[in-house]
């Protein structure tokens, strides 16, 4: 009788632990697609690098678990609303800052040392040099 008790605390345990883990990938699915979405907007905010001088400026985006931005945003001050490009980057930053926290070891993040590019006017159109 102790076996057979023994037997369903380990099953239930084994299946209580198998629909955790669903969860959590469920749920990390959702997030890695609400974190893509955010980057698209802030990326089709940020499209139009078109340039006369030097407005062309860069920033950084997005912060990686180790530390450090996962990448840079190149646009054009004259096309955009600088204010609303912070507050755009600032939210997609903040979400994956809590992703990495929420599923620590359980994605694949890439950690480098990126290097800020020195942006021009080239032709019309913001360019890292």
């Amino acid at each position: 009788m102790k076996a057979i008790k023994l037997i369903c605390h380990i099953l239930a345990f084994v299946l209580l632990f198998s629909c955790k883990e669903k969860d959590v990938l469920a749920d990390l699915e959702a997030d890695n697609l609400k974190l893509s979405q955010l980057l698209t907007e802030v990326q089709t905010y940020a499209q139009n690098r078109a340039c006369a001088g030097d407005d062309c400026k860069v920033m950084e985006i997005g912060e990686q678990s180790c530390g450090g931005p996962s990448g840079h945003l190149i646009y054009s001050l004259s096309k955009v609303d600088e204010k609303v490009l912070i507050e755009k980057v600032k939210t997609y930053t903040d979400f994956q800052r809590k992703m990495s926290i929420k599923y620590k070891g359980k994605r694949d993040e890439p950690c480098a040392l990126l290097l800020v590019p020195t942006v021009d006017c080239v032709n019309g159109l913001c360019t890292a040099k």
